[in-house]
């Protein structure tokens, strides 16, 4: 007998699959029920919260029969999304998604390399970002799994451990400070051990916030404080910061070339992990090669391939990005890479490229760039993405002029859905 599920409707079943975000996905009468914090193969008890035409979403009311991969800690927090999968079965599921996505966007059929990776399942994240509580005291935290409510938060096991002791020391100094003044406070730090500390406001003063700046000048590792006031409420960061302490610059060594990161730049957040899907394609170069370098930011890929190569062309839209690589060439007077502010689809080579490296936003590249990449034909293309759905979308638009040499996913961000990785493509 078929039964119509509605909210509320309690339901005992197996769970069959795991999605691209990391839900457990049942089948029951005739539905597809979604529900967090599921893995194949458990049985449930489910209550149904959300009822649609084709599919309904669930929550976990008790697990009758657990997976050997799960993770016998749990966390409330909506930022670990897979922390209830060991690391081992987190490695399994993004292989798996990986090759379901390049097949159902693509239509290819992929065979994945080896994936990158290193065993710092926690403490591994170089920027972190917290909200502000609001409160007349300073309190710091994250939002729970409803994304709702916002939960005190003394110690973020993904952050490394300089955020965390600055993380506690800021929620037990309870500093009076104006209430609905500061919404985010964002932590940089380097793998030295330094950090650089934001405060974010929509206002261009906070009355109390003297107090705690004073106070974190007395840590000999926070290199930097600064102030960004922000009143776009679509992205956490403001266009200028005010320096209130030390520099607003950190620095992080790469190739033997100190990187200067200031509170705004884009950096990766795992250098260790990611310096491995750099060699990877150090390695493939050679000496003869001009590489353009797009979406380049700071320049941190450019800076580790330059001595491998004959040139390097970065091309970055960002004005800040721009000045900082500017910076770290004339501090290391490296002259084979030329620097230009651009949109990279707007980019016209004035010279033969032989190899394009791409790193951009989730979006992906722009249909432009697509066209300038088959119109400079260069013998291979390296393609870092964060975005699996849209890197499949794009290398499906190159799949007729370039193969897939190599894929390696990269296990940057434990405990979460996000994905990396890494396409080498090759002229057809």
């Amino acid at each position: 007998m078929i039964t119509m599920l509605t909210v509320g409707s309690i339901i005992t079943e197996k769970v069959i699959d795991v999605d691209y975000l990391g839900q457990g996905v049942i089948k029951h009468d005739g539905y597809v029920i979604f529900v967090p914090k599921l893995i194949d193969g458990e049985l449930a008890k489910i209550k149904i919260t959300k009822v649609k035409k084709n599919f309904c979403q669930g929550q976990v009311v008790d697990i009758l029969e657990a997976s050997p991969d799960r993770n016998q800690d749990v966390s409330q927090l909506d930022a670990l999304n897979l922390y209830h999968m060991l690391p081992s079965r987190q490695l399994a599921w993004q292989e798996k998604t990986t090759v379901e996505t390049f097949k159902k966007i693509a239509d290819l059929d992929i065979s994945l390399d080896e994936t990158i990776y290193d065993d710092r399942y926690i403490n591994y994240r170089n920027k972190s970002v917290f909200h502000v509580i609001e409160d007349s005291v300073l309190r710091l935290g994250l939002y729970d799994t409803t994304k709702n409510n916002i939960v005190d938060t003394d110690d973020f096991i993904l952050s490394d451990v300089v955020t965390n002791k600055i993380l506690k020391f800021i929620n037990d100094a309870k500093f009076k400070i104006e209430k609905n003044g500061l919404t985010h406070v964002v932590f940089r730090t380097n793998l030295k051990g330094e950090i650089l500390v934001t405060f974010v406001s929509r206002k261009d003063q906070i009355r109390g916030l003297t107090q705690v700046v004073e106070a974190l000048q007395m840590f000999s590792f926070v290199v930097g404080i600064t102030f960004n006031v922000n009143r776009n409420h679509k992205v956490i960061l403001g266009k200028e910061s005010t320096t209130l302490f030390g520099e607003n610059i950190i620095r992080e060594r790469l190739n033997g070339i100190d990187m200067l990161i200031n509170d705004r730049a884009f950096f990766q957040i795992n250098v260790p992990v990611i310096e491995k899907a750099y060699q990877l394609i150090k390695d493939d170069l050679s000496n003869n090669d001009v590489v353009l370098d797009a979406y380049s930011g700071i320049g941190s890929i450019g800076y580790y391939i330059y001595d491998r190569v004959k040139k390097v062309i970065m091309v970055e839209s960002n004005k800040q990005n721009i000045n900082l690589a500017h910076q770290i060439r004339d501090q290391f007077d490296v002259n084979n890479i030329e620097i230009s502010y651009q949109r990279a689809e707007l980019y016209q080579a004035k010279e033969s490229i032989d190899k394009v490296i791409c790193d951009p936003p989730r979006n992906g590249l722009m249909p432009e760039f697509v066209d300038t990449l088959l119109q400079m034909k260069p013998k291979k293309i390296y393609y870092l993405s964060c975005d699996v759905k849209t890197l499949s979308r794009d290398v499906n638009l190159l799949k007729e002029n370039y193969m897939i040499e190599s894929i390696h996913p990269i296990r940057m961000f434990y405990h979460t859905t996000s994905l990396e990785t890494l396409v080498v493509l090759k002229q057809n």
